[in-house]
């Protein structure tokens, strides 16, 4: 709950000051005493908006949301938790699900029992046609594929390998390519596989199959947990590159190169921070914010799984153009709060905005939560601290961009079988939408530029764009970013992905872009398409797919 102010002068009368005061006084004695949550209400000016931005009110679900993916041809949201809604077992092949739309509010609850697939601590990623692809967890060998376009469920292929809070991403030429996992199925040799899919609106899976990989070994990339092996291969920092190759950041110190051709290959790419193997960053974050120049933000997480101090470490690291080399890692200044279990998203501006989390990573409660988010600047490569929370997001939470530009937040909880007479503290089965200072900082009247037109809404890298424009005032220098749509669970989040556009004005409220032709850059799937005012202010965005480049 936040209690916005619009005073934008002093009151000129003592009387009616000391009103106001005893009257959020009182609110926020209400607040506490009603709210399951233990913070303060905060008050956010007009200014304070357009700097921190603005969270929304809870909005109830039937269920935790551990994992979200936004689904393209609505700008929907599917969010699921596991067999049930506020905790989690292996017993079942059902999941909790519920599509929220953010346009009017909606959400349809929904059990999802179609393909026999407990989906709690999958993989997760949105193929080349946005349809979310869900492989493992609690039933480690499923493969689940959701087409919105037919609003239907589809089973696909089993894994070759049972896996549970491993990653997986979307490569450059549309299969997908996964790895680790040792919470599901047996533990350890969770090597690399790849599924080669089928690429057509038809619902003929036959062709689709899993592949494995035994030269995309996992060993390189194991943290030095103290849960062991159960827990070092867990959640990997996999950023799909050029050439169908895979470059995995984190959270293991040691970075590497995956092949996914073939046999799948490996190689070492350094190290992101010392050479100390307890410098993991688990269940941290990583974003690849500016796709075109190869640029990667890591932030935070901790040396253990759960029961270590998070840490508020930051790196940029920049990809080479030629897969398999070197790259080059930078150690920025640090967040001003050390966090786990945080939950970061690039925003069409290029910063990225980092939410939730706790300074000592600890599964299934908010003590110690961090409840003021922050804002990553690309260029200064500062971060500030934005509007306070009101609901912890912590472990088992998820945060995604929408096509209005603001950011989707929610979950945090679902114990195993039971949360011990914690269930109200520790499980939040709500989101939240934060609006971040960009959409505040038109003046009393302004319109936000709008996106009139598009000459195509499917393209192929390398082809030019014709975007038209509206709102744009006189020589108004515009310009234009795309974002991938995102999924998000367990704190990873290997879809989104950022480019930045220059437009050329070809007459007013004309531009021409030109698309990135390097599908390693381009990865096939929806994009959002932003343009971006003079005063950062991005539009709502228009929905463009990007293309596979076949051959």
């Amino acid at each position: 709950m936040s209690c916005i102010l619009p005073y934008t002068a002093v009151r000129k009368t003592r009387t009616i000051i000391t009103t106001a005061i005893f009257s959020l006084l009182v609110l926020s004695l209400l607040y506490r005493h009603h709210s399951n949550t233990p913070f303060p209400l905060h008050l956010l000016t007009t200014n304070d908006a357009s700097s921190k931005g603005r969270w929304s009110t809870p909005i109830p679900l039937p269920l935790v949301p551990v994992a979200a993916a936004v689904l393209p041809q609505s700008g929907k949201v599917l969010l699921w938790s596991a067999d049930k809604p506020t905790v989690f077992s292996n017993g079942t092949s059902l999941t909790v699900m519920a599509i929220y739309d953010p346009l009017t509010g909606h959400i349809s609850p929904r059990n999802m029992s179609m393909t026999n697939h407990n989906m709690f601590c999958p993989g997760v990623s949105l193929d080349g046609l946005g349809r979310p692809i869900i492989t493992g967890g609690s039933s480690p060998n499923q493969t689940s594929i959701y087409s919105p376009q037919q609003d239907t469920w589809l089973t696909g292929p089993p894994l070759q390998i049972g896996r549970g809070y491993h990653a997986q991403a979307t490569l450059s030429d549309g299969r997908i390519f996964t790895i680790g996992g040792s919470w599901s199925g047996s533990i350890g040799q969770k090597n690399g596989e790849v599924l080669n899919l089928n690429l057509n609106l038809n619902h003929d899976l036959n062709p689709w199959q899993w592949s494995p990989l035994p030269g995309s070994v996992v060993a390189p990339m194991l943290t030095n947990d103290t849960l062991g092996i159960f827990a070092s291969d867990n959640h990997a920092w996999l950023v799909a590159w050029k050439n169908a190759s895979v470059f995995q950041a984190g959270p293991s110190p040691s970075m590497n190169w995956y092949g996914t051709i073939g046999q799948g290959d490996h190689a070492p790419a350094g190290l992101r921070g010392t050479a100390n193997m307890n410098d993991a960053q688990m269940n941290g974050n990583f974003v690849l914010y500016d796709a075109a120049q190869g640029k990667i933000l890591t932030l935070g997480g901790a040396t253990s799984y759960s029961g270590a101090i998070s840490t508020n470490a930051a790196h940029v690291i920049t990809l080479p153009s030629v897969p398999f080399l070197s790259p080059e890692v930078e150690e920025i200044p640090p967040m001003r709060h050390a966090r786990a279990y945080a939950n970061s998203v690039v925003l069409p501006t290029g910063d990225v905005l980092v939410v939730g989390g706790a300074s000592y990573a600890m599964q299934w409660t908010d003590v110690n939560a961090s409840m003021v988010p922050e804002l990553w600047d690309h260029k200064t490569r500062e971060f500030t601290e934005m509007a306070r929370m009101d609901v912890a997001r912590t472990y088992h939470s998820v945060a995604v961009l929408l096509p209005d530009a603001s950011v989707l937040v929610g979950g945090g909880g679902l114990c195993w079988e039971t949360c011990r007479g914690r269930e109200k503290e520790v499980n939040h089965l709500d989101v939240q939408v934060y609006r971040p200072g960009y959409l505040f900082r038109d003046g009393k009247g302004e319109r936000r530029v709008r996106i009139s037109g598009v000459g195509n809404t499917r393209v192929r890298p390398g082809e030019r764009l014709e975007v038209e424009v509206a709102h744009v005032k006189g020589e108004e220098r515009i310009e234009f970013a795309m974002v991938r749509y995102g999924s998000a669970t367990h704190a990873v989040n290997t879809d989104q992905r950022r480019v930045g556009l220059e437009g050329v004005r070809v007459a007013r409220g004309k531009y021409v872009v030109r698309i990135p032709e390097d599908p390693g850059i381009m990865i096939p799937g929806y994009w959002m398409l932003f343009a971006i005012s003079a005063k950062g202010v991005p539009s709502v965005a228009e929905t463009i797919l990007v293309e596979r480049v076949l051959g």
